[in-house]
Parts: structure tokens; C-alpha cells; sequence
């Protein structure tokens, strides 16, 4: 035997059972690998043995009548003439003549052809054991092959036809790239017709301890007998021997009964076993299928928003976006916009007035950041600008039921919310809804949505919400009435009248009620919750979204956050005012139910708005069979009138530029949410293709044009291969949705991703 030739070779070599009288030494009278059965179960971790340790083994009788040789950094051709091996090798040889070459052949002992045919390669590639075209031939580039000298049970022994040890050659650039080629087979699961390989089988296995309890050890045979159409023994067996209770002779027989259950397991048992323990389907991607990442109309956008900078609004909303960034000891520049569109809106809520529509400036604003990186002092800032106003009397920073929403508003025309987690009460009523006790936390989203949209006109209560809203206002009803007899101010009796007038009118609602909600909340809590469901009835759909990409600033160096300046206290007290001063006597009170300032539009942004309308529609049926999320694309065009009325509100007239912005925010918005919608309610698709979908739309939400993120960045964000992130990177820029460039930093080249 030339074990000691391998050795000296560099390749590993381990001990069989030796052949008994025509059977296994293993003891085992049924064992089917006869002179093929590994001595030591880790025969797969064997090292590279010393002459000392060889004669060791020797002397215990491991090489009595055959060895194994680790396939490592080799291909072995391996032709069984008993399954059709010999005539498909002589169309293998003509495909690929080269291959007559091989450094070393030998034949294995069985006769009529049998062969195996020696070449190197790297081990780095994974390459398929079998191919379709090639019937009763096995392409070893793992697990192990007999070595030359062994005996065969037929008698015969693995003998040299041709060449040495020394002598394997590289194998032929035709074979590698013709086993490097996916040979996939049709699976059905789940209503889809799936490509599978014989590699992505092995690659699923991997994943999965060897050492499974006996059914489960079974059923993935099964699986893998049923995917591979009964072609999969050799994948099965190699796994199967890493494990401590392989016994190679039960093998063949148990692999045999497979395939003649009247409902076998398949491809969704492997993966569901697979998944378990971390696996995911590689991912493909087809330029020929519309793609959730195309953001492209069929009629082209409204305007032109190619040169928008969605960090820098336009005038004061700009002004109130930087003194917030101003206060930030890291750059929140996204957060900033948000906060400060949010803000304006409730200064101009109760005295301003829309001529385009009968639009109102409140927002559901949802702030997306890392935990650590800021957003306190966002929030901070926010309520700064409220003091400012005398409006933070209205203003909460917790939801607590419906009755409370109902006494905040009783008492306050506004009522301003300014949640420092808001993702955990979206949580909170997400998960109660699955379990079926969402009736409460229902009624609190019911009544948010319902006061949203009722800033001009009135806000219906149900029956105990609006007994309690009486028991409240009769209660501070005999008290004004009680302090008007000792005060000579007027001011309960004035505040009686309203009281009294409210309680008339209860059956009819709470009269303009003005609610608005800016939410803090991360990545990590919120994004889950975008699903086409929440954004088509939910509040989710009616908010706007804006998320801060970058997830580690850096601090500005030797920041020191200002006090709020007395010129911008100034702006924000006359436009809270309608520029007159003439607030009421009560500044405890936020309310006012005269006459609005009505805010005009130019020509130019009227007919821009009519645009975008029609615009907003045509891309809500683009996205009806794209992604289903056509109602919250319409919802789009609300949060544009919202936008264009707060940026133009304190210059006093809407413009066409106030439109085209307010648009580039929305068009973001509008992507970000089906992105992220689209990659929820597919995140589980055992489809290849939907998770090459999915995998773009999750890139998508994690970069911008502005924020970037390297290769192995979005891999550790989205807990995916490298490998796939740069092929749905490829995917991406192919489409003209991406761009890479290229950083110095510590001495090297950093390569990040944009949006265009």
C-alpha cells in the first residue's frame, strides 16, 4: 500500500475496518461499506500523521487491508461501471478530452472500468459531486476515496493504471467550470417551483449538528432523497459520518427505503431544520422582474428633485431644523428636519388655515436612530421651541388610554405628543393584537387616527369616553362658577361659557381638536413593525418616516448646546400668534376657535400640486401588483399639502419650490415605507428570487445618498453572507439604483454604497 507516498504528498490518510472473510470488521453482518468503513468516527479531522504514529496504527491493524485518504485539495473522478459510470465517462471524455491526462489513475479493484482519476485543486472551491449529464460518476472534492493497495470485497485491489502520486496534475479549467455550474433540481414548495442544488443541499447540512436525534437524523435522509430525486446518498453519507453515531453500515439500506412513503418529506423539512440552526437560502435576483427597489414611474416624476437637499428646508423651518441640530452633541441632521417640520406644524395648527384644501399642519412624525446616538437631545429641543410658544401646557410625553387622549384635549384645543419610545407602544399593540386582547390599545390607535384627520371639524366620542369627558367638564365646571364669585377678572366666567358650551355640543364631538405626535424610537423596534398591513390601516401609513442611516456620528468637538436665542423666541411667539400678540389673558389655555389666517398658493405651485396628485396616483397602480401598498402611496399626496402648507405658512404664501421639497420628502417616505414593508411581509419566502427582493429592499433602508455603508457593515446590520450582500450590490447597481465610492481612512481604502 502507498499510504507513506500520500503522507509525503501532504495528504491526510486515516484507517478502515479491514476486510473479514468477505465482510466488514466492524462486526456489523449487515454492513454495507465493506473496505469503505473509516476505523475512528472523526476520521474527517484526521491530521497529518508522523512516521511514529503511523507504525502505532499499523501495529493495531487500521491498514491491515485498506486506507482512506482525505479528499482535501483534490478532485477524484470516481466511475462506477455498475451504474452506467463507464459509458457516461466516454462522453466525458469527449466534452472535456482533457481530462485523459490525470496524473494518476486507478482502477479500483471491482473491474469493468471502474476508476478513479486524481487531479489537485483548491480547497477554497465548492464544486457539485454529481451532474445530471454524468450517470454513475461521483466528483470528489471532500469526504475521502480508498487508497491505492487496498483491497476491494471482490477480491481485487486499488491498483495504479497510470502516473504517481507526485505526478496529479491540475484539474482541467473546463471541469472545474462545468462542476462549478449550479445543476439545479425543481423543487415544489409552497406553491413555487424552486432551483436546488446538490451544493446548496450540502451547504444547508452544514449548518445542522450531524449528532440530530434519530427521526430527525431520518427525516432529512428523506428530505434530501425526496429534493435530489434520489441522487443525494453521497451528501447525506458524508454528513452523516461527522457525526458520533455513524454507522456506515445501515447506510445504503435505510437510504434504500426512502422515497416509497405515499406523502415523503422534502426540501421545506431540510430547510426547516436548517433554518434552526442559521441558515438562509442564498439569494438570486432577475433584471427581467419588476423589482420593489424600482423607484421609476412609467410617466416620469412630477418635477425635478435631482438637486433637493432634504437636510436644509427652506426658510424658517430651516431655521428651527438648525438651532435643534444646534443642541445635538451629534450631527441628527434627519432627526432635525423631522422634529422641525413637526414643530412649525403645531405653531400654526390653530391659527392657520390651508386655501388650497382643507388640509391641516398636524403630523404623525416618526424619528428612526440607534439607541446612544442623540435623539434625547432632539426631543429636548423640540419641547424648547413649545416653551418658546406657551404652547408646552399642551404637550405629553406619554399614551395612557383613550379617556386620557379625551381630557388632554378638553382641556386643550391641541393636544401634542412627544413619545421617547414610540416603537414600544406600536409593539405593545402589535403584540397584543396577535394574541387577541387588543380591544384597549385598538382604542387608543382608533382614536389617535380618528382626531388626526378631524382638525377641522369635530372629533365623535364613544359612549364612555364621553361620560367621562362630562364627569370631567362638570366637575371644572362648579369649579370656575365657584372662583368667578371671588375673582374680578372675568376669566372663569369666560372659561364657564366655553365649558358649558362644550358640554352643549358633546353629543356632536370635540370642536377642531388639533393632535400631532412626534415618536422617537430605533431601528431595531420599529422597522419589524412596517408591514403593508400597518401602513395601509394603520397609523404607520399616515405618518412620516424619517430615519437617521448613520448609526455611529461623531460628536462634535467641543460642543456646548446654546439656550434658544431671544430673536428665534421672537419668530416663534409672532407666527404662534398670527403676528399679532394678542393672546388670550389665559396663556395656560392652548386653544383658538376665530377667524385662521388663510395661507394662498401661487399659480405655478397649484398647478405643481394638481401634478403631483395625478403623479401619486399613477404610482399607487404601479404598485398595486408590485407591492400592494397602493392606499399608503395615496396617502402621500396628504402629507404633501401638510408639508407645503408648514413650509410656506410663516412667509405667508405657498410656492412651487415649497411643493417640490415637500414632495422629495414624501417620495423618500413613500419608498422607505414599501422598502421596508415589502421586506417584512416577505422575510420568511423560501423563493430564492423574493429574498433576492427582500435583500435589496433591506440594503435600501439602510443607505441613502448621503449615508453610506461598507460591505461588511451592511452584512453585520442585515446578518447575511458577504457574499449575497455583493450580489444584491451588483443587482442594484446594474439597475442604476446604487454607487460606490471609494474613502481614505487609517491608511487604507473603504469602499461604501450610496444611493444615487
Amino acid at each position: 500500500m502507498l499510504y507513506h507516498s500520500f503522507i509525503d504528498a501532504g495528504h491526510r490518510i486515516f484507517g478502515l475496518h479491514p476486510i473479514v472473510d468477505g465482510k466488514c470488521g466492524c462486526r456489523n453482518k449487515d454492513c454495507k461499506a465493506i473496505g469503505k468503513h473509516p476505523f475512528a468516527s472523526s476520521w474527517q479531522h484526521t491530521p497529518l500523521w508522523s512516521n511514529d504514529q503511523i507504525l502505532k496504527m499499523e501495529e493495531a491493524g487500521q491498514f491491515k487491508t485498506g486506507y482512506g485518504v482525505l479528499v482535501d485539495g483534490l478532485l477524484v473522478i470516481d466511475v462506477d461501471a455498475r451504474n452506467g459510470g463507464v459509458k457516461s465517462f466516454k462522453k466525458l471524455l469527449k466534452d472535456i478530452p482533457s481530462i485523459k491526462d490525470a496524473g494518476l489513475i486507478v482502477n479500483t479493484g471491482s473491474g469493468g472500468g471502474s476508476q478513479h482519476l486524481y487531479y489537485k485543486v483548491s480547497s477554497e472551491l465548492a464544486l457539485q459531486g454529481k451532474h445530471d449529464d454524468y450517470e454513475g460518476i461521483d466528483f470528489k472534492s471532500s469526504g475521502f476515496v480508498v487508497g491505492i493497495g487496498s483491497q476491494h470485497k471482490s477480491g481485487g485491489s486499488y491498483e495504479i493504471a497510470s502516473g504517481s502520486i507526485d505526478t496529479i496534475t491540475d484539474a482541467p479549467a473546463e471541469l472545474i467550470e462545468l462542476l462549478k455550474k449550479k445543476h439545479k433540481k425543481r423543487v415544489l414548495l409552497n406553491d413555487q417551483h424552486i432551483d436546488v442544488s446538490g451544493s446548496e443541499v450540502v451547504e444547508m447540512l452544514s449548518c445542522i449538528d450531524s449528532d440530530v436525534e434519530y427521526d430527525v437524523w431520518v427525516k432529512l435522509g428523506m428530505a434530501i432523497h425526496e429534493t435530489m430525486n434520489g441522487e443525494g446518498f453521497r451528501i447525506w453519507d458524508e454528513w452523516s459520518a461527522t457525526g458520533s453515531k455513524y454507522d456506515a453500515s445501515e447506510m445504503e439500506s435505510k437510504w434504500f427505503s426512502f422515497g416509497k412513503s405515499p406523502s415523503p418529506v422534502g426540501l421545506g423539512t431540510l430547510l426547516y431544520y436548517a433554518e434552526l440552526a442559521g441558515y438562509s437560502r442564498p439569494v438570486s435576483f432577475d433584471s427581467s422582474e419588476p423589482s420593489i427597489t424600482d423607484k421609476q414611474d412609467l410617466n416620469g416624476l412630477p418635477c425635478d428633485i435631482s438637486n433637493i437637499d432634504l437636510l436644509r428646508p427652506p426658510e424658517f423651518v430651516g431655521e428651527i431644523a438648525d438651532f435643534i441640530n444646534s443642541q445635538c452633541r451629534y450631527p441628527r441632521e434627519n432627526l432635525a428636519v423631522g422634529a422641525a417640520l413637526s414643530a412649525v406644524g403645531n405653531l400654526i395648527g390653530l391659527r392657520y388655515q390651508d386655501n388650497y384644501s382643507n388640509v391641516t399642519s398636524n403630523l404623525f412624525t416618526f424619528c428612526v436612530a440607534a439607541s446612544s446616538t442623540g435623539k434625547e437631545a432632539v426631543l429636548q429641543a423640540f419641547g424648547d421651541i413649545g416653551r418658546a410658544a406657551g404652547i408646552n401646557a399642551a404637550s405629553h410625553g406619554t399614551i395612557k388610554s383613550e379617556q386620557e387622549i379625551t381630557r388632554n384635549l378638553i382641556h386643550h384645543q391641541a393636544a401634542i405628543y412627544a413619545l421617547d419610545e414610540v416603537g414600544i407602544l406600536l409593539q405593545k399593540i402589535e403584540n397584543a393584537s396577535r394574541s387577541g386582547s387588543a380591544s384597549y390599545l385598538e382604542g387608543v390607535i382608533g382614536l389617535l387616527m380618528s382626531a388626526y384627520s378631524k382638525a377641522n371639524s369635530y372629533l365623535l366620542l364613544s359612549g364612555d369616553v364621553r361620560r367621562d369627558a362630562e364627569t370631567v367638564l362638570v366637575k371644572e365646571l362648579t369649579s370656575c362658577l365657584a372662583k368667578a364669585e371671588t375673582s374680578a377678572s372675568g376669566r372663569y366666567e369666560k372659561r364657564a361659557e366655553q365649558i358649558q358650551q362644550t358640554l352643549d355640543n358633546l353629543s356632536s364631538g370635540l370642536e377642531k381638536p388639533f393632535l400631532s405626535l412626534l415618536g422617537f424610537t430605533t431601528p431595531e423596534t420599529f422597522s419589524g413593525l412596517v408591514t403593508k398591513a400597518s401602513i395601509t390601516n394603520g397609523f404607520i401609513g399616515r405618518s412620516l418616516l424619517i430615519t437617521e442611516k448613520e448609526t455611529n456620528p461623531r460628536a462634535k468637538k467641543r460642543f456646548k448646546a446654546e439656550p434658544i436665542s431671544d430673536m428665534l423666541t421672537h419668530k416663534i411667539k409672532m407666527l404662534y400668534s398670527a403676528g399679532t400678540f394678542s393672546l388670550d389673558e389665559d396663556l395656560s389655555r392652548v386653544e383658538f376657535y376665530g377667524n385662521k389666517v388663510s395661507i394662498p398658493s401661487t399659480d405655478d405651485a397649484m398647478i405643481l400640486l394638481d401634478d403631483i396628485e395625478n403623479w401619486i396616483h399613477s404610482y399607487a397602480e404601479h404598485h398595486k401588483e408590485l407591492s400592494g401598498s397602493e392606499a399608503a402611496i395615496r396617502r402621500g399626496f396628504e402629507l404633501v399639502l401638510k408639508i407645503s402648507f408648514i413650509l410656506g405658512a410663516p412667509s405667508g404664501l405657498r410656492t412651487a419650490y415649497h411643493c417640490q421639497w415637500a414632495f422629495a420628502m414624501v417620495y423618500r417616505d413613500i419608498n422607505d415605507k414599501t422598502m421596508l414593508a415589502f421586506a417584512n411581509d416577505n422575510a420568511k419566502s423560501k423563493s430564492s428570487a423574493e429574498s433576492g427582493r427582500v435583500l435589496t429592499a433591506k440594503i435600501l433602508a439602510q443607505i441613502d445618498n448621503k449615508t453610506g455603508a461598507t460591505i461588511s457593515t451592511l452584512a453585520n446590520r442585515l446578518r447575511k453572507p458577504v457574499k449575497d450582500i455583493e450580489a444584491a450590490l451588483k443587482h442594484l447597481g446594474s439597475q442604476v439604483i446604487i454607487k460606490e465610492a471609494k474613502h481614505k481612512g487609517n491608511g487604507q481604502v473603504i469602499v461604501k454604497y450610496y444611493t444615487k
